[in-house]
């Protein structure tokens, strides 16, 4: 029985041993686990609100389509006769859960739009990430919040800040002042496609490819210039 007993505790340690071995191997961890979504994150850049809906995007008073609407913000804007690019609400962020984030301050840009400032919901409220795009001058992406992790998506054009990214793109969760986006491939054009390469940086489902970026800028209409890689 001691025979038996000794073989069961080494079958054990063999198992821990082999599963410690394979998660050492395993590829970068790009999503946030369902406990780590859950978890409040502070964060702080500048998104902008990807909404088609004329109705506009729901401000609500807590993450979840149950929560209390507190306010609206319009939908992006543009002059197809005019070849205007899309203008979106921009917003503060400052927190992040379950997918949801937490904003202040959202402002319409006039300079852009030509016309007098929309009507906008400006105090602070959670809308979903599926209706926030965020712009990264950053021209890498990477498995986890920091410079020192694996580089998982690296463009050969250099930034991730070309109107077609941000179109693309859709905010999954923050830490600080770094995002975390996936890209859905079917909006991206066949050279894009072909610099993410299948595995490398590529999210659930298939379709999508998603990466942790930094150097957010706050602006539209231009590059901001002058952000450093930060960690």
């Amino acid at each position: 029985m001691r025979f038996v007993h000794g073989l069961g505790i080494m079958a054990g340690v063999l198992a821990v041993s082999l599963t410690a071995q394979a998660a050492s191997l395993a590829p970068p961890q790009l999503a946030v686990s369902a406990a780590q979504a859950d978890q409040r994150a502070s964060c702080n850049f500048t998104a902008f609100v990807q909404e088609t809906d004329p109705a506009g995007l729901n401000v609500r008073q807590a993450p979840g389509v149950s929560a209390k609407v507190l306010g609206h913000l319009p939908p992006v804007w543009r002059n197809r006769e005019m070849g205007i690019f899309p203008v979106r609400i921009e917003v503060e962020v400052v927190a992040a859960q379950g997918g949801w984030f937490q904003i202040q301050h959202a402002r319409d840009n006039p300079d852009l739009t030509g016309l007098p400032a929309r009507k906008v919901f400006t105090g602070r409220g959670w809308v979903s990430g599926a209706k926030l795009v965020v712009k990264s001058q950053a021209s890498k992406a990477y498995a986890r919040p920091s410079v020192r992790s694996p580089v998982v998506l690296q463009l050969q054009d250099g930034a991730f800040d070309s109107d077609e990214m941000v179109r693309a793109g859709q905010l999954l969760a923050c830490s600080g002042h770094w995002a975390l986006v996936a890209w859905r491939r079917d909006k991206l054009s066949a050279d894009l496609q072909a610099q993410m390469q299948p595995g490398a940086g590529q999210g659930k489902p298939p379709a999508r490819f998603q990466g942790w970026v930094n150097q957010l800028c706050g602006l539209q209409e231009t590059s901001c210039s002058g952000l450093a890689g930060q960690d």
